[in-house]
């Protein structure tokens, strides 16, 4: 495999000026530089990527820490923010923490280790402090670390919770159930969605209850905490809020099991409108997320921050919208 050494021989330049034309640092005549490239080409040289992170102090690498990747949100949302890196010349680093302490803390080692150029926050187990100086630009994805040099990307999660509330009373719902994330820590921003629909359901006079899942991301999950929770009880509402689309599934499910039909005796909106939702049956009705503008603005606010420019807002805040299908 040819060195730079041997360009710089094949050619008959230094080392040094060979080193220049690749790190475009300093003038280099035209005749040179096409020289140095011809050479290149013919003897089929490509740099070190390492020589020339240590060289330039920046590796063109984002990270990206998400609970599952499995789950259809967060691979949707991993595969917006990779295009975006890539359009950018930028490669992605994915890292799982599957909702553990001990692998978000030791991901965040191993990234320090590799130099990345910023760090995209999807999982939330971690504190503010673990993120504290850690050499290189965090941004949030819908948690807040009461941190300024931690900017927040979200949607807006309170009025997609009301968009999902007065759907449901506008199609005679007057008993609602919902299926809400864990609601112990208020720094997670899709609590939102609980305190919109509660909000519009204290201010119409509907009753609800509300069911608080574990930070689980699968589909068995979500349907035993369903059944188990609200399972015998499900003839007495008439309709339901579900935060996010895995658990509007697993609640369709168990009501086509009990023979309750969806949507003449019962109603369900979802949370987030993945392809994994537009493209299955029943089309559920549900409030979407715009992933790819989320992913654009969580990339290009790492792009700003990285060469020590602070983010223009400490959160940023996403419309959302009402997608209406077959289940209201």
């Amino acid at each position: 495999m040819a060195t730079l050494k041997d360009v710089a021989r094949r050619a008959n330049l230094s080392p040094t000026t060979v080193s220049r034309v690749l790190n475009n640092r300093g003038y280099i005549s035209e005749k040179t530089r096409k020289l140095v490239y011809d050479t290149i080409e013919e003897m089929n040289y490509h740099p070190s990527k390492i020589a020339r992170t240590l060289l330039s102090k920046k590796s063109n690498l984002f990270a990206v820490i998400v609970p599952d990747s499995s789950n259809p949100f967060f691979c949707e949302l991993v595969t917006a923010i990779e295009h975006r890196c890539q359009q950018l010349n930028y490669r992605l680093i994915l890292c799982n923490s599957f909702d553990t302490y001990e692998r978000e803390s030791n991901h965040l080692k191993v990234l320090q280790e590799q130099n990345v150029d910023g760090l995209i926050a999807c999982s939330h187990i971690l504190d503010s402090e673990s993120y504290h100086n850690v050499g290189f630009p965090v941004v949030s994805f819908d948690k807040d670390y009461n941190n300024p040099s931690i900017p927040i990307v979200c949607s807006d999660n309170f009025a997609g919770g009301q968009l999902a509330a007065a759907h449901l009373y506008e199609r005679g719902c007057r008993r609602l159930l919902h299926f809400s994330g864990p609601l112990e820590d208020p720094s997670l921003l899709g609590h939102g969605r609980f305190r919109g629909f509660k909000a519009f359901c204290d201010e119409h006079g509907v009753e609800y209850e509300n069911f608080a899942t574990e930070n689980h991301f699968s589909c068995e999950y979500y349907y035993d905490f369903v059944r188990r929770s609200a399972g015998n009880r499900l003839d007495r509402f008439d309709g339901a809020f579900c935060s996010n689309d895995l658990i509007a599934f697993a609640l369709y499910r168990l009501l086509r099991e009990k023979g309750i039909d969806v949507p003449s005796k019962f109603k369900i909106v979802g949370f987030d409108n993945t392809s994994f939702t537009r493209t299955s049956l029943p089309r559920l009705t549900t409030v979407a997320q715009d992933i790819p503008l989320i992913a654009e603005t969580l990339v290009d606010t790492l792009m700003q921050m990285q060469d020590g420019n602070p983010a223009a807002n400490a959160v940023t805040t996403l419309g959302v919208r009402l997608v209406q299908g077959e289940t209201t």
